[in-house]
């Protein structure tokens, strides 16, 4: 096990960090390197490469791989500029110890210094818990960003998994910091907590931006509906006619989830998903939404459908996709099933 854990590490670290890379409209670039051990109760993470002024470097450790599940560290900033070479040994929250074997994932971010989620560059690095490596650079103390932040607004949009789409946290000992893209359709920042994740009406929300994209994000495209009834919502599901393209090309085969309650909402809700698949290439995208009904429906608000005032809704959401920032060479392809035969910016190569 240790020495799968070590080689792991050694192809994340050669074939994706040695590249990693982000670029701000200046055209200045920096980059960073990482390589990481774990072990029962600590990781070991080296770090190298080259910071512009303004900007630092974060990571913080999950226990599932990803960049999912419970935090395992504290949100830590280091402190570096130039050309750098540093490494950190950081104990488990709550000293804890854990088993070997266990995955470990950890999410590598260049920021700008004081606001980790304004971001230049943002990956998740996966692994299993071995033996700690020795630190291979100059020992050097780290910040810990304040742990549980509050959130203080947030788009207003809940994802499929009940979660809320690009929230905005006040952490005290730093201040505001914004995870996602901040409350502004026009000016989105960095990356969002979700990369890849589309809310196909995000036009007519603020903070619904899907922010930076890169063509190796999964795009997965989503709307719901909600109602003050279970039966309401089934009533729509029932009638609902969805138009939803992407620029000319229509995304049929849309995923309808169960009928459900999320946290914080007295209301009953379905989500609707489809995956577009990776590899686009870099340009910008319109999606196109409309609903119409095939009979009146009401939501325990307002009625929608024929004879009503709701006839016919409509919105979109625009995205743009990057070269990623770290080096993986890409050829694009067409987006996977269902639009298998989408002309890309309306022409092939």
């Amino acid at each position: 096990m240790r020495r799968l854990s070590i080689l792991l590490s050694l192809i994340l670290f050669l074939l994706v960090s040695a590249a990693s890379q982000a670029q701000d409209d200046s055209g200045y670039t920096s980059t960073v390197n990482w390589f990481y051990s774990a072990c029962e109760d600590r990781m070991v993470i080296d770090l190298r490469g080259r910071m512009q002024l303004g900007y630092d470097l974060y990571f913080q450790a999950f226990d599932q791989l990803g960049g999912q599940g419970d935090p395992i560290t504290a949100l830590r900033r280091v402190s570096v500029n130039g050309e750098y070479a540093v490494s950190q040994v950081i104990l488990w929250l709550n000293g804890q110890t854990r088993a070997l074997g266990t995955p470990i994932s950890v999410v590598i971010r260049i920021g700008r210094e004081n606001n980790p989620d304004s971001t230049l560059f943002q990956q998740p690095s996966d692994d299993f818990l071995g033996e700690c490596e020795e630190p291979g650079a100059t020992l050097v103390e780290g910040i810990e960003i304040a742990a549980d932040p509050e959130m203080v607004v947030s788009s207003g949009v809940y994802t499929p998994d009940g979660s809320m789409l690009n929230p905005v946290y006040q952490r005290r000992p730093e201040g505001i910091v914004h995870i996602g893209a901040r409350p502004s359709v026009e000016s989105p920042v960095g990356r969002t907590a979700n990369p890849g994740l589309i809310f196909a009406e995000c036009l007519d929300v603020t903070g619904a931006d899907p922010g930076i994209l890169y063509d190796t994000d999964e795009l997965k495209v989503f709307w719901s509906w909600y109602a003050k009834t279970p039966e309401q919502v089934q009533d729509h599901v029932n009638n609902v006619q969805y138009f939803v393209n992407v620029d000319t090309q229509p995304i049929p085969n849309f995923e309808t989830s169960e009928i459900k309650q999320v946290p914080a909402s007295s209301d009953w809700w379905v989500f609707y998903t489809v995956s577009l698949g990776d590899h686009w290439r870099p340009g910008g995208y319109v999606i196109s939404f409309v609903v119409t009904w095939s009979n009146a429906i009401s939501d325990g608000y307002e009625d929608f459908g024929p004879g009503t005032a709701n006839e016919r809704l409509e919105s979109g959401c625009r995205f743009a996709i990057q070269k990623n920032p770290y080096g993986l060479e890409i050829m694009p392809e067409r987006p996977k099933y269902p639009l298998d035969t989408f002309p890309f910016n309306g022409t092939e190569e």
